[in-house]
């Protein structure tokens, strides 16, 4: 995949958090979209649907559990990922059954990132390929 050809909404409520995935992700050529909280992204999410989405879990009002649910009863073919600092504190099964299809440690580490994401939008492109 051509890197330019991806849109992610990335979604965290810390602001160096946000500003700092913006900048790595458009380095490795992708078009970014930023959501400081769930609602917000929810909000963005319903006007343009995004083939990956990266959530921080532990958000004030709508965590990232909870904005991974709302997403899927919009779109099932979107790849989201959970990100989070404190992963080992999360069991993976708790984030399958949410609808995560994976997760990312912060700091992001770039390599593990870019591999990442060709996974995500390979797995999207399948997915509306079976609709």
């Amino acid at each position: 995949m051509a890197a330019g050809s991806g849109r992610i909404l990335f979604v965290d409520d810390e602001k160096f958090q946000r500003e700092s995935m913006k900048d790595i992700l458009m380095r490795l050529g992708y078009d970014v979209e930023l959501a400081e909280n769930g609602d917000e992204a929810l909000e963005i999410f319903q006007k343009e649907a995004f083939p990956l989405i990266i959530t921080d879990l532990s958000m004030p009002d709508m965590d990232g559990t909870q904005l991974c649910r709302q997403i899927r009863k919009i779109n099932g073919t979107a790849v989201i990922y959970a990100f989070s600092g404190y992963l080992a504190d999360v069991a993976s099964d708790q984030l399958k059954s949410a609808g995560f299809d994976g997760h990312l440690c912060k700091p992001a580490n770039i390599e593990v990132l870019k591999h990442a994401i060709e996974g995500a939008f390979e797995k999207n492109r399948h997915r509306r390929k079976k609709r």
